[in-house]
């Protein structure tokens, strides 16, 4: 069990960092998604009813911006043509 957990960690690391740094806009996306999924089972589950889901998917929308601003530099660069930041740690 204990190699499972290992990898589940070394994985979520990846997903939530970017060139091995912690990213804090992708944690906060992680966040309200799993917070906003949360939110949805518990109406489902305690009305018997899919809510209106316009209201959370504008949540998750907006709290998209967050990664939004912070890739804006690099979209602009792609644009422009210029000098592309390394991905996956490469250099």
């Amino acid at each position: 069990m204990k190699p499972v957990i290992q990898k589940l960690v070394a994985f979520l690391r990846e997903v939530f960092s970017e060139g091995g740094q912690g990213s804090f806009s992708r944690v906060i996306q992680g966040l309200i998604v799993l917070s906003t999924c949360g939110w949805v089972t518990y109406v489902v589950l305690r009305t018997r009813a899919i809510p209106d889901l316009g209201g959370p998917a504008t949540f998750v929308g907006a709290g998209s911006l967050h990664y939004m601003t912070n890739k804006l530099p690099d979209i602009m660069n792609a644009f422009k043509g210029g000098p592309q930041p390394p991905q996956n740690g490469q250099q």
